[in-house]
């Protein structure tokens, strides 16, 4: 959900403050051992998912509306390009952006924000995010140069944690400035300058997700990783650096 001007692009579409998209993925293996029924109809030409209540047939199916829906044969690609792609683009030109996935465990968030990193085609919003940044940023033309600074949170029961900090058991505080807006004190972040570090970094917090998560016995699904990025532009003008 594109918002907030950070600086002044020469153009934005107007129509893009906040998009809800649904993927209903496929049965998983035990599913299909039981011979669960299909509950759901998913029509991404009119972007509406009818749902059944199977156990009471007799009752009319609801219909609900969304901005795009994927069904359960959707591609890692034809997601990120149709959803989070003109996100980042966004996010290119000036402004902030959120990819937020939501739903409760084993409906497939991971996969569709993370995927298999290994197998290009597997990849998820994440990774195809950080290849889009970076192809992006070579592009780039002129003295125009680029800054790109990641950090990676955790939320859990309303408490912030660093996962990239030295501490990931500190409880961060949310703050708000009229210059920044709201943003996380002491927030750790680490310069980047490919997609390879970009990767690495998002490892590095897993793991320290992982060691702190068998420290305390959390469960993850009561926890919010938001893995972010900040980009600044530089450029200059007969000697001037303007960001």
């Amino acid at each position: 959900m594109p918002s907030n001007k950070l600086e002044k692009p020469e153009k934005q579409d107007v129509n893009d403050n906040v998009k809800v998209v649904v993927r209903c993925r496929p049965f998983n293996q035990k599913e299909k051992m039981m011979n669960h029924k299909q509950a759901v109809i998913v029509d991404e030409i009119r972007g509406t998912i009818t749902v059944n209540k199977l156990e009471t047939p007799h009752e009319p199916p609801k219909t609900f509306t969304f901005d795009t829906v994927f069904g359960p044969d959707s591609k890692q690609l034809d997601v990120y390009n149709l959803t989070a792609r003109p996100i980042i683009d966004s996010v290119l030109e000036g402004y902030n952006g959120t990819i937020f996935a939501y739903g409760q465990t084993g409906t497939g968030k991971t996969f569709t924000m993370e995927g298999v990193r290994a197998v290009p085609e597997l990849r998820g919003i994440i990774p195809n995010s950080f290849a889009h940044v970076f192809g992006h940023i070579a592009k780039a033309e002129g003295d125009t140069r680029f800054l790109v600074r990641v950090s990676y949170l955790e939320i859990y029961n309303e408490e912030v944690r660093d996962l990239l900090g030295k501490d990931q058991l500190q409880r961060l505080e949310v703050k708000e400035r009229p210059d920044v807006g709201v943003y996380i004190k002491d927030l750790s972040g680490y310069v980047v300058n490919n997609a390879d570090d970009m990767d690495r970094i998002m490892t590095m917090g897993h793991k320290n997700r992982s060691d702190k998560d068998q420290s305390l016995s959390l469960h993850t699904g009561q926890c919010h990783l938001c893995p972010g990025f900040i980009r600044r532009k530089l450029q200059d003008h007969d000697g001037r650096v303007e960001v």
